[in-house]
């Protein structure tokens, strides 16, 4: 049988609604999207004047078109003014109209195809993940593009995002979805407090389920001895009567049971994250007039820092000045000429987690790398941990999963083992509000040493004990 993604959905949505779309990772918010581009078979009714458009839509490679004709061969009736002021409006120069769009970077194609949606007024936006080609800087500029927008749905796991422009929240729960009128701050209040009601009426019901099932086991005993204490046959037809009622009796107090059982837990448990930490002995790092070097010129301008055992520096910056390259340079990944003084002195457990090798890892592969049981143990237990079903463990890929599932087996990886040192590169992208607030507080409580790179301001503010920012070398 098919277990439905979505199911008893019933909702409306006004056409200039600025909704967030939230929801735990594989919960079916991108699925949401495509049941509204009828891209999915579905059943019911989905009733709409409105012609939807999905964001990320990128043009084929073998197009090899200019960023302006990328924009134009969707809205061909647009003028080239009002395509510089929307660029104007999202900080894009008019200059990159005549560049190839392939040549472009992440940001740049990502803020180029916002604006593509938004040329055409008749068009209501989809828009699925806007931030992971974004900095900080481009995050708030796009925040604010988008509140000077109306009309459109957006799926984020960035609270801080989404608070800059949502006015409404679909919250995609375990057993229902609620659309509620504010921003993420709100959703999480009323959130709270609904999980609160819940939590006493699920109390109750356990109540009435035990008492039922104490009836339900006592009408059975009694039907069993009155059908088992006498040998006439009348008697025992008429034993037999009463002991057929008494099943009825209990088929219906165990039906009553399952009812009430279908209505306990549709509150999201956020369990605490067991991390093993251990605190390495030296200082970690220290910079001094540091900066690497591309070409023979700095990549960004000479920077001062040390790390000490128990601080987590956050590396800011635009993309592109190089926070990566300094962090593979800080793991000896790649050789770099530099300038000014280092010293690296980096413990021999390290917790890593990088962008760029994401995706050669899934539940298959992660499960042959634990040669014991009790590794794989903790490795499944994390998953779960991280809001994975346990029916999801026997799986043979995980490439199916969606994008924030798929990183919590990355992740679960990364938290495994007595870490002295945690480097992360992005580790927020993908994953769902939740899964941030765990993180956020295991490792506030924790207090593991770490280096790490995140556009999540939210995460960032919550984390960092120190923070320094790579400005471009000029």
């Amino acid at each position: 049988m098919v277990k439905p993604i979505l199911k008893d959905v019933n909702i409306n949505i006004h056409e200039n609604w600025k909704l967030g779309l939230v929801g735990r990772n594989g919960r079916g918010k991108t699925t949401f999207l495509k049941l509204l581009l009828n891209e999915f078979e579905f059943e019911g009714n989905i009733h709409s004047t409105l012609r939807f458009k999905y964001f990320p839509s990128y043009p084929a490679l073998h197009e090899d078109l200019t960023t302006l004709e990328v924009l134009q061969k969707q809205n061909l009736d647009v003028e080239v003014w009002e395509i510089e002021r929307e660029f104007n409006l999202i900080g894009l120069s008019p200059d990159l109209l005549d560049k190839r769009f392939n040549l472009l970077s992440g940001g740049e194609q990502t803020k180029v195809l916002l604006v593509e949606l938004f040329l055409n007024e008749s068009a209501f936006p989809l828009i699925d993940e806007p931030t992971n080609n974004l900095d900080a800087h481009g995050r708030h500029v796009v925040g604010q593009y988008l509140n000077q927008k109306k009309g459109f749905i957006v799926v984020s796991h960035d609270e801080h995002f989404l608070n800059q422009f949502v006015d409404h929240i679909l919250a995609i729960n375990k057993q229902s979805i609620d659309v509620i009128s504010g921003n993420v701050e709100t959703w999480k209040a009323e959130k709270l407090n609904a999980d609160l009601l819940t939590k006493k009426k699920n109390e109750k019901l356990q109540e009435e389920i035990k008492r039922l099932n104490e009836v339900s086991s006592q009408v059975n005993n009694w039907g069993n001895k009155r059908e088992n204490s006498t040998k006439d046959s009348s008697e025992r037809r008429l034993a037999a009567k009463q002991m057929k009622r008494a099943k009825a009796i209990k088929k219906r107090t165990e039906e009553m049971v399952d009812e009430k059982r279908s209505l306990i837990n549709n509150i999201e448990e956020e369990n605490d994250l067991k991390l093993k930490v251990n605190h390495p002995r030296k200082q970690v790092l220290s910079l001094r007039h540091f900066s690497i070097l591309r070409d023979g010129r700095p990549l960004f301008e000479p920077i001062n820092v040390d790390v000490e055992p128990g601080e987590r520096l956050f590396i800011e910056g635009e993309n592109g000045v190089g926070k990566s390259t300094l962090l593979n340079f800080i793991l000896g990944q790649e050789k770099f000429e530099t300038i000014g003084d280092y010293h690296i002195r980096l413990p021999d457990h390290c917790s890593l987690l990088f962008q760029t090798n994401q995706d050669i890892l899934d539940i298959a592969s992660a499960l042959q790398e634990y040669a014991l049981k009790q590794e794989r143990e903790e490795f499944l237990y994390l998953l779960h941990q991280l809001g994975i079903k346990r029916s999801r463990f026997t799986e043979s890929s995980s490439k199916h999963w969606s994008a924030g599932e798929q990183k919590k087996v990355f992740l679960a990886n990364a938290l495994l083992g007595h870490n002295e040192l945690f480097i992360w590169d992005e580790v927020t992208n993908s994953l769902d509000i939740m899964v941030v607030q765990q993180l956020i507080s295991a490792l506030n409580f924790y207090k593991p040493t770490m280096i790490g790179v995140d556009h999540n301001e939210f995460f960032v503010d919550a984390m960092a004990t120190k923070r320094i920012e790579l400005i471009p070398y000029r």
